[in-house]
């Protein structure tokens, strides 16, 4: 896998074992199990200074003194069959499409495979050090930059293990052999297994710490932006709300102003409405009156028609005692000295007839100027009338209208206590919401100083 993948080559851990003619008893003589399978005492177990974890993984595998020393002596088969390890390691990692990708996207073969062939013969000098466990890191972080999930190590270790044991098997000759070179093998194989993916698991862990760091901070950045338009928003909604209680108070003040006004004012249409009935009766009064007036001017005229015949008649019985007087005056004349006397009585006669057709032209001129005048009367009085009949009419719709207003009012009247009752109600309602905005706002507050804290 790529430069990347061949440090992680722990894989290949397997090749080579002492030649068929290398003496067999050093071969067999170290061993971290005994020959009935007890184990070894503590003191044989190889610890690492300062790695108290390590040393109690390596116990837990029996990983010996005599092990290392023995991986030392297969050294040499492992060099002298290190490029049939590789090829087949190889050949099996070329067989799987997404292997094969990664390595040619990070890599090479022949890079790899010399990379691998480095790493196989280091891992049987023998020797567990700082350095043998940083490159063992080193492959893990490599492993996981070129994106090789652990399945996939496990499976190529498998593999190269396979192989260690095809070579194992190939290079010694009995069996009791074979069982302590593969113990030893299988131990150093599963070691490195034990570093590779205890350094894959920290770098995993290190990669969610960093992606939970980058979520938490931009969580907490998130947070804290809206925790502050949260708090800017409450401000400016319990200030709206606050203003809206003010300017509600005020509504309410006004409806109780325009309440009292038109319970005032719906006194006043009452107080009026009852003037107009009064008005209305005095108006009834008026034209009753006016009828009866009507009828003694009328009575007045016929009266004054009566006087206009009599004065005809009187000046008629005028006219006749004026002829009479002048007929007297002749006869008088006539007599001579014997009617001296009724001359003086035709004189008087005539003075009074004089007079009494003086009398009645005066009279005629009176009753005609008053019957003129009664004529003008009458006229005024129908004109009178005529507005007193408009006027009863008028007020008798005034009336009905004032009546309608006292209705409209007290409707108006009690709209207006109900509208006052549902202000009240709603500057309740207003004051519980600046309340919870206020409340609001000192949560968004504490939650902006949460995410600080964070």
């Amino acid at each position: 896998m790529g430069e990347l993948g061949m440090e992680k080559k722990p894989f290949s851990f397997k090749h080579g074992f002492s030649s068929r003619n290398a003496d067999k008893e050093d071969l067999a003589a170290p061993s971290t199990v005994s020959n009935d399978g007890s184990s070894l005492p503590r003191s044989s177990f190889y610890t690492l200074e300062g790695h108290d974890e390590l040393n109690e993984q390596m116990q837990m595998i029996y990983l010996s003194v005599e092990d290392l020393k023995l991986l030392q002596q297969m050294k040499p088969i492992v060099e002298k069959d290190i490029d049939y390890i590789t090829d087949q390691f190889y050949q099996t990692v070329l067989g799987v499409d997404k292997l094969q990708t990664i390595i040619l996207e990070h890599s090479s073969i022949e890079r790899l495979k010399k990379t691998l062939r480095e790493h196989i013969i280091e891992m049987f000098e023998g020797t567990i050090n700082e350095e043998y466990i940083a490159k063992r890191l080193t492959i893990a972080k490599i492993h996981k930059r070129v994106g090789l999930e652990p399945k996939w190590y496990l499976s190529a270790f498998q593999n190269l293990q396979n192989v260690f044991i095809t070579v194992i098997y190939n290079e010694t000759g009995k069996d009791n052999e074979r069982l302590k070179v593969v113990q030893t093998v299988t131990k150093l194989l599963n070691l490195e297994q034990q570093l590779v993916l205890e350094a894959y698991e920290k770098e995993n862990i290190r990669e969610k710490e960093e992606q939970y760091l980058l979520v938490k901070n931009e969580l907490k950045q998130k947070i804290a932006e809206f925790s502050g338009e949260l708090i800017d928003l409450s401000i400016d909604t319990n200030a709206a709300v606050e203003q809206l209680v003010a300017s509600s108070n005020e509504v309410n003040d006004t409806f109780r102003r325009t309440a009292a006004s038109a319970l005032e004012s719906q006194g006043m249409a009452t107080e009026g409405h009852g003037h107009l009935d009064s008005l209305t009766g005095q108006i009834n009064l008026i034209y009753e009156s006016t009828h009866a007036m009507e009828r003694s001017v009328n009575e007045l005229s016929s009266s004054s028609k009566q006087i206009q015949k009599i004065v005809a008649a009187v000046q008629d019985i005028a006219d006749q005692t004026k002829i009479l007087s002048l007929n007297a005056t002749i006869e008088a004349a006539r007599a001579g000295e014997h009617g001296k006397g009724f001359s003086v009585v035709e004189g008087e006669v005539s003075r009074l007839a004089e007079d009494t057709k003086n009398t009645v032209v005066r009279i005629g001129e009176l009753t005609e100027q008053s019957g003129s005048l009664t004529r003008q009367v009458v006229e005024e009085i129908r004109k009178v009338q005529e507005l007193t009949q408009s006027g009863r009419l008028q007020s008798i719709e005034t009336s009905q209208l004032f009546s309608d207003i006292v209705k409209s009012m007290q409707v108006s009247t009690q709209e207006i206590v109900t509208v006052e009752e549902e202000i009240k109600v709603l500057i309740q309602t207003i004051e519980g919401i600046g309340s919870s905005t206020a409340q609001t706002a000192a949560s968004a507050e504490y939650f902006k100083k949460a995410t600080d804290n964070l």
